[in-house]
């Protein structure tokens, strides 16, 4: 069955849903999380998209700084890898944070400190701060090597004091809550809470692979699943070895998504 036709198969189901990650999927990486831009020509594909399916935008960035590059109302909007909900853009909707993780607040915000007060000594990283934890990047770092290193061993035993998870994506580290918030989790809701029969979902990072993992379960239980990484020069091989499809880079994951629109309009 060639890509078209697994498409077809999958979105003639319904309702169905597509969730998208922004960073490296629907907006080409950028050297600081400022100046990523939605790539031309999505934003009128996800106007189009949510006349036939219910669509989600699955990020690590917080729910208002992933909305606010997507400025559509109607969409379900899902931030900080599942910890914020919105349906509809959050400064218009009431958002739902995981009552739990309100309780990281405050080590969230001592870890972030903690790193702010070293930046004399790590140039080149920018800290991104969320309602709950945050992102410290590094790319614009002159020895990514070398400034990883030094942000792990500052942080990891103040984490583990506190509580706190860290995690890795590209050329970032993430300070996360201690509970099982992940995008696997925050998929399958999308599923449950519209009672999809379909689901679509894309990605290109490490936090993804938790998203792929659950598609490709929710598919064991009955449900129409389909994963698309996007595919860039230093992707994880587990995340291709698990994509039902895959598509090289952001202009790839465009031409795909545009085919998608095309296949739910001539399903009417």
């Amino acid at each position: 069955m060639n890509t078209k036709q697994r498409l077809s198969t999958i979105l003639a189901q319904s309702p169905r849903g597509l969730a998208f990650d922004i960073d490296g999927t629907l907006s080409p990486i950028a050297s600081t999380p400022d100046e990523a831009r939605i790539y031309p020509g999505v934003l009128s594909l996800l106007e189009e998209a949510q006349k036939y399916a219910h669509v989600a935008i699955l990020t690590g960035r917080s729910i208002d700084d992933g909305a606010s590059m997507v400025n559509i109302d109607g969409l379900t909007y899902i931030g900080t890898h599942g910890l914020e909900w919105s349906e509809g853009l959050p400064w218009l909707h009431p958002v739902e944070i995981t009552p739990e993780a309100l309780n990281y607040y405050e080590p969230g915000k001592y870890l972030l400190d903690l790193v702010e007060q070293h930046l004399s000594e790590l140039p080149g990283v920018i800290v991104q701060r969320k309602r709950i934890g945050g992102s410290i990047h590094y790319r614009l770092a002159p020895d990514p090597i070398e400034t990883r290193q030094k942000l792990l061993s500052l942080l990891e035993k103040p984490a583990q004091r506190v509580n706190m998870r860290l995690s890795e994506g590209k050329l970032i580290v993430e300070i996360r809550v201690s509970l099982p918030v992940h995008k696997g989790r925050a998929i399958r809701e999308f599923v449950e809470r519209y009672n999809l029969n379909a689901v679509v979902f894309a990605g290109d990072d490490r936090t993804d692979l938790d998203a792929i993992t659950e598609i490709t379960r929710m598919r064991t239980e009955g449900i129409a699943t389909l994963s698309i990484v996007v595919q860039h020069h230093d992707t994880l091989p587990e995340l291709l070895a698990q994509a039902d499809i895959v598509v090289h880079e952001v202009p790839g994951m465009v031409e795909l998504f545009r085919e998608m629109v095309t296949i739910l309009e001539s399903n009417q």
